[in-house]
């Protein structure tokens, strides 16, 4: 494992140079198209794939010109290609017409009005049903002008602001002062120093996991993708993104009725239990099978009295993820916000000694050195990002209680630090799910606009940009170039999704039989927001109380547990879990067995604990260029023009 020297002795290098700079351009101009293509016609993406790519073509042409890129440059390229070339937000924006213009929103009826949804959608979230900008298929039409600018200013600049805040925040904590390890961000490091230090047992162990993982990829991802169209998207040599073992006359239905399971095919998921302590990732199996297996299951049949709609929706036969988005709907969004909750005030009274030294270094006399910016800076921008889009909310929407919009700005702050003791411990992105739409229904304001937009909520995106910090750490990179490559990675994407989604626009309407994916999920979608804006969900916040309080609870039981009793406990493992499906929950502890007793004896106990971050890091790339590949030889097999005959 890398450690990270003490910051006084380490000597950071810029990695933000015009080379990183002219990578992260040709991963928007170049790779950014294919992957939009590509998530219009199958649903894939290849951002994960725009980051491999990317770096080692830049990394051996640098080599073979003789001026190899540092450890800085790399870095910069690897952590924010995937940014540049694999964000096509404007295909958001896209959807909102189809919404307004299907005949789905029209079969909801929004019980303020008494009209269909599709005439009562306020402007500044899309053009009227009836504007001509749909007809044009043109985002170059006045009345897309007010929906832009609400865009790029609420859910683009405020937003941004307001998470390199909380980026800035939680650093202080996790990483300056509670040393959280972080693991993949030893995975990037390690992917990072493979490429420029180019030792050759590293080289040789990078090149052999990359190999073994891209012919996986090739039966997993590759054979769905290049038959999309002949043999068609469900011929699959293994079944993507798992083996659904929820329905059917092998699956757990049979015996636990509404109960989720499966086995996920992903390799990097079984990876990632390689770098996972085993408590841990018992913690995160038991949380997700007592959510998603036995919670689904109790809900349907002991406690069916309280969750009605659930009882009513759920039949056999249903697949993983249809119970999965059902269940979610019915039963778990308000829990899930409530066991993130918990994390939050768990780990603020548990870290109190590291909070009362951060909140030290507000003072003259702060003991803390940082490469970033001082936590005075942060807070004051992050209250000011937020404060503005709660301003923004209430003149879009001006009737809306006041103490709710405002409570988000807690409720942001509390979700980043659940979110980042979360990476920090278990390397699991935490999942919102639908926060604001509860809170909409929870406070009885009877209008549809207060769903189309809301004030930021912050933590989304920030346990992830602090796992980059880390990794700057690791790689002796100057932490402020990751957020001078981010703005950059913004800026480009902003300009080349913009022309590149109008160009795919342009060709042929969208959904249409040319994207053949958004003919099957935009509708799914357009009816679960349906669902929510016609409100045929029901508020049950009195559930967002128990859940919190229970979990708070569960943790204290935990704590004692181990202090007294000795065993060991993980209320961070318990809350991922239950954010996490049972198949990826299966896949992590068969990793993590994989990675305790079973390669150790292969390789040997000291090669194994010296290269497993090795291994891991080739074990993503060799996917990654997999995907990569498999998504340009699609875009060139179907790079037809449509003629209209």
């Amino acid at each position: 494992m890398l450690e990270r020297k003490d910051q006084d002795a380490t000597k950071f290098q810029p990695g933000f140079t015009w080379r990183s700079a002219l990578a992260l351009l040709l991963a928007a101009a170049f790779i950014l198209p294919v992957n939009t293509f590509l998530m219009l016609v199958s649903g894939a993406t290849m951002a994960t794939a725009a980051v491999y790519i990317t770096v080692i073509l830049f990394s051996e042409l640098s080599y073979i010109l003789g001026s190899p890129m540092s450890k800085q440059e790399i870095f910069i390229v690897f952590i924010m290609a995937g940014t540049a070339g694999g964000m096509p937000v404007y295909l958001g924006l896209v959807q909102r017409q189809y919404f307004v213009t299907s005949f789905i929103s029209r079969a909801f009826i929004d019980p303020y009005t008494g009209r269909p949804l599709a005439e009562v959608i306020p402007n500044f979230w899309a053009p009227s049903y009836s504007s001509p900008a749909y007809l044009a298929r043109s985002f170059l039409h006045q009345d897309w002008a007010f929906p832009l600018l609400i865009a790029i200013v609420q859910g683009g600049v405020l937003w941004i602001l307001q998470e390199i805040a909380l980026a800035i925040i939680c650093s202080t904590i996790f990483i300056e002062t509670e040393r959280l390890p972080f693991p993949f961000a030893d995975v990037n490091a390690q992917l990072v120093l493979t490429l420029t230090v180019r030792e050759r047992r590293r080289m040789h162990i990078f090149a052999l996991s990359a190999l073994l993982s891209g012919f996986y990829g090739i039966l997993v991802y590759g054979v769905p993708i290049i038959t999309l169209g002949t043999l068609g998207s469900q011929f699959q040599i293994i079944p993507i993104p798992w083996i659904d073992l929820t329905a059917g006359y092998y699956g757990i239905e049979q015996v636990m009725p509404g109960a989720a399971f499966g086995i996920a095919t992903d390799p990097i998921t079984w990876a990632t239990g390689f770098l996972l302590p085993l408590n841990l990732i018992t913690y995160i199996l038991i949380g997700s099978l007592g959510c998603w297996t036995f919670g689904n299951w109790l809900t349907l049949t002991v406690f069916k009295e309280y969750f009605p709609s659930w009882y009513a929706e759920w039949s056999y036969g249903m697949s993983l993820s249809l119970v999965w988005q059902r269940s979610t709907l019915r039963v778990w969004a308000f829990p899930q916000v409530g066991f993130l909750l918990a994390l939050a005030a768990f780990s603020l009274i548990g870290g109190r000694k590291s909070l009362v030294r951060v909140f030290k270094a507000l003072t003259p006399s702060a003991s803390i050195k940082t490469a970033l910016p001082s936590l005075w800076k942060a807070l004051i921008m992050y209250i000011g990002a937020t404060s503005c889009s709660v301003v923004v909310f209430h003149l879009l929407v001006p009737g809306f209680p006041f103490w709710i919009s405002i409570s988000t700005i807690l409720m942001g702050f509390l979700l980043a630090i659940a979110g980042t003791r979360m990476r920090g411990e278990t390397a699991q992105s935490i999942f919102l799910p639908p926060i604001w739409y509860g809170l909409v229904l929870a406070s009885g304001y009877p209008k549809v606009d207060s769903f189309l937009v809301s004030p930021n909520i912050g933590g989304s995106s920030a346990p992830l940009w602090i796992e980059g910090i880390k990794t700057a750490y690791l790689t002796e990179t100057k932490p402020m170039d990751f957020f001078k490559a981010y703005l950059l990675a913004v800026i480009l994407y902003q300009v080349f999704s913009f022309i590149y989604v109008s160009f795919f626009w342009a060709i042929a309407p969208i959904p249409s039989s040319q994207y053949p994916w958004t003919t099957i999920q935009w509708p799914i979608w357009a009816i679960t927001e349906g669902v929510w804006y016609s409100r045929q969900i029901a508020s049950n916040p009195n559930l967002l109380a128990f859940s919190f309080l229970g979990m708070l609870a569960v943790g204290a039981l935990g704590q004692g547990l181990t202090k007294f009793v000795g065993i060991p406990f993980s209320l961070t493992g318990l809350v991922t879990g239950t954010a996490t499906l049972p198949p990826y929950a299966v896949t992590l502890l068969l990793g993590g067995l994989t990675g305790k007793y079973v390669l150790p004896r292969i390789l040997g106990r000291e090669t194994w604990e010296t290269y497993r971050t090795v291994i891991v890091a080739g074990v993503a790339a060799g996917v990654g260029i997999v995907v990569g590949i498999i998504g340009a030889v699609t875009l060139l097999s179907k790079a037809v023009w449509i003629l209209p005959y």
